[in-house]
């Protein structure tokens, strides 16, 4: 009886690997919308790569830690959240965002500055694209939006890879003549002659993203590439977060720093 388990667990096994192997890129997106529906809050580190925007041939490291909290009303990330920006050496803790729905503070670790912007004070923040970050839910928008713009975009399933360990569905989307603004700003312009490539590396088992690689260049200047590499790692679905420590906007926080209060241009 033991070994008729054993046979009958292997063959569901194979059969729920058979179907994985039939999904198309389409579907897996799908996927990774439904898995990002489950998750209220999170906690990961993030490592990447980027091209230096002051200078083309320069590469910038840079390392991350981030806790989330979901906030369905929110239009401009999704969440309430804390971002920790380190330079490379994931030691000296150079920057961080801050943001519980209805304050932004952006802190500067190095000058002693912090910049606030007040949403409810200044409500004209909501309607505009001034700050973002790509969190798992402006991802879930970006998704969607694609899946509803087909037309515009070519998506791929490419072979599957290994990425931190894990085997990881891999889904090319390409853009071109067209651009957009990643997460809850995508809206469509034209722009002839640009191109941008992106593959999302997804996890098989969660079919949660845990690496994204995206290239932008120019058909009149194919060589000048820009990149962003993004791998997700050590991440922690509905953790239980301390969200009066971590969500801290308050000025009494911020002892010992010069606080520039912003306003909506």
């Amino acid at each position: 009886m033991k070994i008729n388990r054993i046979i009958f667990l292997a063959i569901i096994l194979i059969l729920l690997n058979s179907c994985k192997e039939k999904e198309t890129a389409s579907e897996l997106i799908q996927k990774s919308i439904y898995t990002i529906d489950t998750i209220e809050s999170i906690y990961y580190k993030q490592n990447m790569a980027r091209t230096n925007p002051q200078n083309l041939n320069d590469t910038i490291f840079r390392y991350r830690e981030m806790y989330f909290n979901r906030l369905p009303s929110d239009s401009i990330v999704g969440v309430k959240g804390h971002w920790y920006m380190y330079v490379n050496d994931k030691e000296n803790l150079v920057f961080e965002d801050i943001y519980d729905g209805n304050r932004l503070v952006r802190k500067n670790n190095q000058d002693s500055i912090v910049k606030i912007y007040d949403l409810i004070k200044f409500p004209d923040f909501r309607s505009k694209h001034f700050w973002g970050h790509n969190t798992l839910y402006a991802m879930q928008f970006e998704y969607k939006y694609m899946l509803d713009n087909m037309d515009c975009y070519s998506i791929e399933r490419l072979n599957d890879t290994i990425v931190e360990s894990k085997s990881c569905f891999q889904i090319l989307v390409i853009l071109k003549n067209k651009m957009t603004m990643p997460g809850f700003a995508s809206k469509l312009e034209d722009n002839k002659g640009s191109i941008s490539k992106k593959i999302l590396f997804i996890d098989r088992n969660t079919y949660y993203p845990i690496k994204i690689k995206e290239e932008f260049y120019s058909t009149d200047n194919p060589d000048q590439k820009v990149f962003v590499d993004q791998t997700y790692y050590d991440i922690k679905f509905n953790v239980t977060i301390n969200e009066v420590e971590q969500y801290n906007v308050s000025d009494e926080s911020f002892e010992g720093y010069e606080i520039i209060e912003m306003k909506p241009e």
